[in-house]
């Protein structure tokens, strides 16, 4: 399961992990943390808008060192 940081404009860490690919898209899980809150979003993503994320560097990937850290 690859995942990604999501940037935001916000002092919270929130990440997205590919949980399952269909052809339409991606089912995945958004993880945010709220000052100390863990908020956990189950969500579809349609191909198209999860490369346009990718392109425009609001999601970027995760290296496998830092995601087993998060884990």
């Amino acid at each position: 399961m690859k995942s990604y940081y999501i940037r935001n404009n916000t002092n919270t860490v929130s990440f997205l992990s590919v949980v399952r690919e269909t052809e339409e898209g991606y089912m995945v899980r958004i993880t945010r943390d709220l000052d100390g809150y863990t908020k956990v979003i189950d969500e579809f993503l349609p191909k198209m808008l999860f490369d346009s994320c990718l392109r425009t560097g609001y999601l970027s990937e995760i290296e496998e060192s830092a995601e087993n850290a998060i884990a």
